[in-house]
């Protein structure tokens, strides 16, 4: 079977990323002539994509004499001449060395496509045709505003009203195909001319984005309470992104007088806080940590969550709150755009929302991730003993495990690989403020006297990216991969 990464392929569509991942590893060997491809509808399934893009991919190789089709067969790679040496696809991660590129893919930490296996694809169905044959064409037209459709943003404010406790306008919503598209209108809403502020160790992706849109970056380092305000202040941030109910990778929950310091910084000057609660859906135990932008008065906080998590990378829509303020100053300044979201998604996820459908089928992601992290966790504790802890469990979708090994993080990473186990060591997320030093607040929730002093190796875990089933499997096969 056929690995790829989607959510690495930057600004390409998904079936240009694919074809370009499969055509490099066609040129250079890395699959070898007269090899047979997945089928369309098997690799389609794997990588969390619709059908329709990989044959856009396949035809394209088709066309171009990468692969070729055999009657009732399948694909299979065509026999090239010799290339020189060439840089991986644009986006494309390079396989580790020593590492089987085509083994059999065990178990990806990195990437999850359980949210869009899971859909009740018959209620969405529905609600699409519901919306195909109810709405009119002026709805239709007012889904493609800037803001997006009048209907989506009053299900979403109502939402937020329910389970998060923000009392919010529909006036005040955004629509965006995905966190990406919305971090670049925010750039352009506040200012390409300031310091953004972004937690470190981090989402890779943020510092790449504000680079991007011509922004200074800074990166400030994490304590046990959240981002170091002391190290924001001293950058000369005017914006700070963080992740305060569940910051990814460390899994810190910003603290009640930290999140204080943070609205009293804030407050001073023209600054703003980007609150990002990308998975606080999936906290599996206790009661949702309140909200950055519910505790706001200055309405200096802007919220900002996708639908990624929940409903799968198929679906691109994410969601942004501005202050009232803000929100006036997006209709005048960029109301001239068009929705980046088509407007019949749209309306059709209102209609998902507005009848139990969403919630529903979050609560049954939360309750699978539970039952699969307690599987893994108790699995993993069998396979290594006393050699490992875990930090940020019940807290989100990730978790941190800590192993203790005199090899390093990086080392491991490849043998797991190897192994079949695909797994981000914690280091790898670390920035400009802390290039090597392992980042505070990931200490595991129950450590063993043979840990005290002992070198220690860190890595992110989803708890939805592997079965209750496969767990022991996967320990096991780490166990062999990292003995």
């Amino acid at each position: 079977m056929f690995f790829y990464d989607m959510e690495s392929r930057g600004d390409l569509s998904l079936y240009e990323y694919l074809y370009r991942c499969i055509r490099h590893d066609i040129a250079h060997g890395g699959i070898e002539p007269g090899q047979k491809l997945p089928s369309k509808r098997a690799l389609a399934k794997q990588l969390g994509v619709s059908l329709i893009t990989i044959e856009a991919a396949y035809d394209q190789l088709t066309a171009e004499g990468y692969i070729r089709s055999r009657e009732r067969c399948g694909y299979y790679a065509c026999e090239l001449a010799p290339a020189a040496h060439a840089a991986p696809p644009t986006g494309a991660a390079p396989h580790p060395q020593n590492t089987p590129f085509n083994a059999p893919l065990l178990a990806d930490f990195t990437h999850s496509t359980l949210a869009t296996t899971i859909l009740p694809y018959s209620a969405w169905a529905k609600a699409v045709r519901r919306t195909l044959s109810d709405e009119s064409a002026a709805s239709l037209a007012e889904a493609a505003s800037a803001a997006g459709s009048p209907e989506l943003r009053s299900t979403i404010a109502d939402h937020l009203r329910q389970y998060r406790g923000m009392d919010v306008s529909p006036d005040q919503v955004v629509i965006g195909a995905g966190s990406q598209t919305l971090y670049q209108l925010l750039v352009q809403l506040l200012g390409r001319t300031r310091r953004y502020a972004v937690e470190d160790p981090g989402y890779p992706l943020l510092t790449r984005m504000y680079e991007q849109q011509d922004a200074q970056v800074a990166h400030i380092r994490l304590d046990d309470s959240g981002i170091n305000v002391a190290a924001l202040e001293a950058s000369g941030a005017s914006v700070a992104h963080i992740m305060p109910s569940h910051q990814f990778p460390t899994g810190i929950v910003t603290t009640a007088a930290r999140r204080r310091e943070l609205l009293n910084w804030a407050r001073e000057g023209d600054r703003y806080l980007i609150e990002d609660d990308y998975d606080s859906e999936f906290r599996m135990a206790g009661r949702p940590i309140p909200s950055l932008f519910g505790i706001d008065v200055a309405e200096r906080v802007l919220y900002l969550n996708s639908f990624a998590k929940s409903l799968g990378a198929a679906f691109r829509m994410a969601y942004l709150v501005l202050p009232p303020q803000l929100a006036q100053r997006f209709r005048e300044q960029l109301g001239f755009y068009a929705s980046t979201v088509s407007p019949l998604d749209q309306l059709a996820l209102a209609r998902f929302i507005e009848q139990g459908h969403y919630d529903r089928h979050v609560n049954r992601l939360r309750t699978h991730a539970r039952k699969t992290q307690d599987a893994l966790v108790n699995a993993l504790r069998e396979a290594f003993r006393e050699r490992v802890a875990f930090a940020g469990l019940n807290d989100g979708l990730h978790f941190i495990m800590q192993l203790e090994s005199e090899r390093g993080e990086r080392e491991l990473a490849v043998a797991a690989e190897a192994a079949g186990i695909r797994i981000a060591p914690l280091s790898s997320f670390a920035g400009a403020a802390s290039p090597s030093a392992t980042p505070t607040g990931t200490e595991p929730q129950a450590s063993t006297a043979s840990m005290v002093g002992a070198p220690l190796a860190r890595f992110i875990l989803r708890s939805d990216s592997v079965s209750a089933e496969k767990a022991p499997a996967v320990a096991n096969a780490l166990a062999s991969a990292w003995a």
